[in-house]
């Protein structure tokens, strides 16, 4: 007979999902499926749309949740309401450093409201891309939604998945001039060629929300052990890297190099996890040669691919390279099967990280060289890329060199706080007769999130700004190994804002990154509780 000291523990009882909970989730998934799908009139108002959409469904969350705390407290019973003493918490004892990254950033916008010259702009963000304080408001409020009513389920990023399937499927036909949903009928064919695709909006704010969608979806192909849901995570994958392929945008590219390198680092401590990685990476190549599949059944009409997408899609390397990762894959795959417990050494992921770290201080290196010190040297097309000048980047060069001298030339308070949340085009208009040369008569970003920044909210505002980007990364990296999911969400963040170098924050794809800041935190949180429940 056991003895009653040898009894099994009582198992423990499962955490009850709340309708806060349910709510934030609920929100998510609207997010990640209708948010980006939402539009009202094409593409004329498709900013409008998605902005009004997050204001007022995060408007209606953080409504809805102050209803349920404040149900919950006048409902209690007064007796359990005596026997509860919580010890008192100071205010600073119970926000992290997230937090109060978030609440100092959310400060900055409101000084630098009301020292703008234009209040109600500043507010409102109408001068620019309604990047005001009212949205950065909202944003904070979706933070601390998130980061205390979230509970994890796979499905929301299942969700995800479909949703941006959806939009990365649109692009591919939209690229072939096929326009399911009517929306090119209203539009010039200047438009139609260069401006517009999908339900995002121009190819540069396509390829920021791949960046956002795309990481996610390689990660959680490497990270679920549920095989039906890797299909669906690898087919978003290969469709996005084939609606990627469609944006003509040096951006998209830049954000996709960089996450496969910092994945290939990170996964390559795992075999598991590096075959997957590896399949993951030769389902993209697959797609861009079914892509040229499909051009071919339309006789190649189609808006054009960059030089740099046909490798992929048209060349001969694409083949090489589709067959390289899929013998790598195949490898991979029969290791792990003959030999399921092998470890690979931690030398692998520190000497690629060596590796790839001298390749980019290389990289900036001949840059400076070209741009400082031999500027005459005829580079060919490569001088858009390695010589950084006025013309640099599509003339981003121009742009980002005037508005250091903004803000060399800006007031000491406008040093600090900036002009106003969203005011660049008043900082920049000096500079519109000269940008005309270039095409453009007027600019309301610099093209460059960082620089934006600077000038509109000033060195405060982006020193609040890195600290919630580099706590979130700092963050999610330490607490990685306690929950995987951080993986994945860490890296939309660290791929947008590579990305955003070189393009600018607006209501269409930003308001998702702030969303997967808040999930990083929200993680964290889960990990740091239990291990001090441990």
């Amino acid at each position: 007979m056991t003895s009653a000291k040898h009894k099994n523990p009582p198992a423990k009882p499962k955490e009850k999902y709340s309708v806060q909970q349910a709510l934030t989730n609920y929100y998510l998934l609207i997010m990640f499926t209708l948010f980006p799908l939402f539009f009202t009139d094409a593409y004329f108002n498709i900013r409008h749309d998605k902005y009004y959409f997050f204001i007022i469904l995060t408007g209606i969350l953080v409504i809805a949740e102050f209803l349920i705390v404040m149900s919950a407290s006048v409902d209690k019973p007064p007796e359990e309401t005596k026997l509860e003493k919580p010890k008192p918490k100071h205010l600073y004892e119970e926000l992290s450093f997230m937090d109060w990254a978030f609440i100092v950033f959310l400060g900055i916008n409101v000084i630098s409201t009301l020292l703008s010259a234009n209040p109600l702009d500043a507010l409102l963000g109408t001068q620019g891309r309604n990047n005001g304080l009212v949205l950065m408001a909202f944003y904070t409020a979706a933070y601390f939604m998130i980061t205390r009513c979230f509970k994890y389920f796979e499905y929301i990023f299942v969700a995800l998945a479909f949703g941006s399937m959806i939009v990365f499927a649109l692009a591919v036909l939209n690229s072939f001039y096929i326009d399911p949903l009517g929306m090119f009928t209203l539009l010039t064919d200047q438009q139609t060629i260069t401006d517009f695709t999908s339900t995002i909006g121009n190819k540069n704010l396509l390829s920021s929300y791949i960046c956002i969608a795309m990481p996610v979806m390689i990660a959680m192909s490497v990270i679920t052990e549920k095989t039906l849901l890797r299909a669906i995570y690898l087919i978003a994958t290969g469709f996005g890297f084939a609606a990627l392929m469609t944006a003509d945008s040096d951006s998209g590219i830049l954000g996709m190099a960089v996450f496969m390198i910092i994945y290939l680092v990170w996964f390559s401590n795992s075999l598991v996890r590096l075959k997957r990685f590896f399949l993951s990476a030769t389902v993209m190549l697959l797609f861009a040669k079914l892509l040229r599949l499909f051009s071919l059944c339309f006789d190649d009409k189609s808006k054009g691919f960059d030089k740099f997408q046909e490798i992929f899609v048209f060349s001969g390397i694409g083949w090489i390279l589709l067959a390289a990762c899929a013998v790598i894959t195949g490898i991979l795959y029969l290791i792990d099967y003959k030999k399921p417990n092998i470890t690979i050494s931690k030398a692998v992921p520190i000497a690629l990280a060596v590796v790839f770290g001298l390749c980019a201080v290389a990289m900036i290196g001949i840059m400076v060289y070209f741009s400082c010190i031999d500027t005459k040297t005829d580079l060919g097309s490569l001088e858009r890329i390695i010589r950084f000048n006025d013309i640099w980047g599509t003339h981003r060069g121009f742009m980002w060199i005037r508005s250091i001298w903004i803000f060399g030339d800006a007031s000491f308070i406008e040093k600090l706080f900036g002009v106003g949340p969203d005011m660049f085009y008043s900082a920049f208009s000096p500079y519109f007769d000269d940008l005309s040369k270039y095409g453009d008569s007027s600019t309301n970003a610099a093209h460059n999130e960082y620089l934006n920044y600077l000038i509109t909210i000033g060195i405060t505002g982006l020193l609040s700004y890195l600290a919630i980007v580099c706590g979130t990364i700092k963050n999610a990296v330490k607490y990685a190994k306690e929950n995987p999911m951080l993986i994945a969400c860490v890296s939309a963040v660290i791929c947008y804002a590579v990305q955003s170098v070189v393009n600018l924050y607006q209501p269409i794809t930003t308001p998702l990154f702030f969303i997967f800041i808040a999930l990083c935190e929200a993680f964290v949180r889960n990990a740091k509780a239990e291990k001090s429940a441990v």
